[in-house]
This record gives C-alpha cells, structure tokens and sequence, in this order.
C-alpha cells in the first residue's frame, strides 16, 4: 500500500449535514477500496484564487490514506462524477 493525499473542493453554498453526507461519502469510497484513512482534516470555507463554475468561496477538506495503486483510478472516476466537488487533487507521498 501507498500513502496518498487527497485535497478537494466542495461548493460552500451546501448545507452542513450535505457537506458531512459527501465528506463520509467520500471516505466509504476509500475504505470500500481496502484503503486505510489516517487522518481527515477539514480547512473549511475560504475564497478560491479563481471563480469556478461562478463560486468564488469553497469548501476545503484535506484526507491522508493508504491504498493500492490501482483503486486510485476508481477515486479519481468517482470524485470527477460528483458535481459537488468543484476539484480535486490526489497525490502520492514521498
């Protein structure tokens, strides 16, 4: 297994209990892929560098975890689906 790190964007107009649904959404999708999440941490609300999709705030959660090479594709196919995550980035730790 490799340790990863994934930042993603959610829109800052969702209400709580929908930020919190996504936010385990995303970590079942994890741990459905036999993966290991070490630590979840949410930034919160801060104003984005650039307008996406007309928002100019978003919804900022950082999640480090252990997984297989190959599931990875699955995540990223997943988060790329869902039209609450304006973006994401996944990348392996040193």
């Amino acid at each position: 297994m490799r340790e990863y790190e994934l930042v993603y964007i959610l829109q800052a107009d969702l209400d709580d209990a929908t930020t919190d649904g996504i936010v385990e959404n995303i970590e079942t999708l994890i741990k459905n892929s036999n993966g290991e999440i070490d630590k979840v941490d949410r930034w919160g609300k801060r104003k984005l560098a650039y307008p996406i999709r007309k928002m100019n705030e978003g919804y900022y959660v950082c999640v480090n975890f252990k997984c297989e090479p190959d599931e990875v594709a699955n995540l990223k196919r997943s988060l790329g689906y869902n039209e609450n995550v304006l973006r994401y980035i996944i990348v392996k730790k040193a």
